[in-house]
C-alpha cells in the first residue's frame, strides 16, 4: 500500500504526455494520491485528464483560471496534500516525462534520512540527454550562482523532481515566498534550510522533452536572480 504518498504533477499543455506520466506512476504506486494542478491549459490537458480519470478516486486535478507559474502550481498542490493528514512523503515531478517515476521509490527510500531527496542532473552517474551544451552550460552557471550565495549544499537547485517529508513542509510558511516560477524550486529549498532541514541526492537519467516549449525567458532569468539577492539579505 503507498496511501501515505502525494505525487504532485504541476501541469501546462501537457496533453502529449499527462496521461502515460500518471499511468507510469502508478505502475510503481497503485494506491497513491495524485495531485495534478492545471492552469488553465489551453491545449485542454485538463479534460483529458477528466475523460480519462474523473472516476478515479486517486486523481484529484485542481483547475487554476491563470497561468501562475510551475512553482506557484507546486505550492498549491502541497497545500493540498497537506489537508490529508495520512500522507507522509510528497513527490514533487514534471508532467512530460523528463522524470521518470521509476526513481520514486529510491527517493522515498532514502527521504527516510533526509527532510528533502533531490533527483540530481549534476551528480557524476547522472545522465543528461536532449539538452543541447548551451542550456547546460547556462543550466551550471545558475545552479553555481545559487550555491554560492545560499551555501545550500547540493548540486541541483533547479530540478523539479524531488520527494519532501511532510515535517519539512508544514515548517514552510506557503506565504512568504518571492518567486511563482521556477526559481521558486531554489526558494523551497532555503527555506526548509534554514529551518534546519537536511538534503540528499541521488543520480538519475534526465531526459528533457521539447513537447512543452519552455518559457525561460529573460523576465523570469531577472525573476530569478533577484529572488537569490532577496534570500541571501532579507530572509527573515
Amino acid at each position: 500500500m503507498h496511501n501515505n504518498i502525494a505525487i504532485i504533477i504541476p501541469c501546462y499543455n501537457a496533453h502529449e504526455t499527462i496521461i502515460k506520466a500518471i499511468e507510469r506512476v502508478l505502475v510503481y504506486f497503485p494506491e497513491p494520491k495524485i495531485i495534478i494542478v492545471d492552469d488553465n491549459s489551453p491545449d485542454k490537458s485538463a479534460e483529458l485528464i477528466n475523460e480519462r480519470f474523473s472516476y478515479d478516486k486517486r486523481i484529484k486535478l485542481i483547475l487554476r483560471k491563470n497561468k501562475g507559474g510551475r512553482g506557484s502550481a507546486v505550492l498549491r498542490g502541497f497545500q493540498e496534500g497537506l489537508k490529508n493528514k495520512n500522507i507522509e512523503f510528497f513527490i514533487e515531478m514534471d508532467a512530460d516525462l523528463c522524470h521518470d517515476p521509476k526513481y520514486i521509490p529510491i527517493m522515498i527510500s532514502k527521504c527516510n534520512m533526509f527532510d528533502v531527496v533531490i533527483a540530481s542532473k549534476y551528480l557524476k552517474e547522472s545522465i543528461i540527454k536532449g539538452l543541447n551544451v548551451k542550456r547546460i552550460i547556462f543550466s551550471r552557471i545558475v545552479n553555481s550562482y545559487i550555491r554560492f550565495m545560499l551555501k545550500v549544499p547540493i548540486t541541483d537547485f533547479t530540478n523539479g523532481f524531488r520527494c519532501y517529508r511532510r515535517e519539512a513542509l508544514e515548517k514552510v510558511d506557503f506565504d512568504s515566498f518571492y518567486s511563482k516560477g521556477f526559481i521558486l524550486l531554489s526558494e523551497i529549498i532555503y527555506k526548509i534550510y534554514k529551518k534546519g532541514g537536511s538534503f540528499g541526492e541521488i543520480p538519475f537519467n534526465f531526459v528533457h522533452k521539447e513537447i512543452n516549449k519552455s518559457n525561460f525567458n529573460f523576465a523570469e532569468i531577472k525573476e530569478a536572480f533577484i529572488t537569490i539577492l532577496k534570500l541571501k539579505y532579507n530572509f527573515r
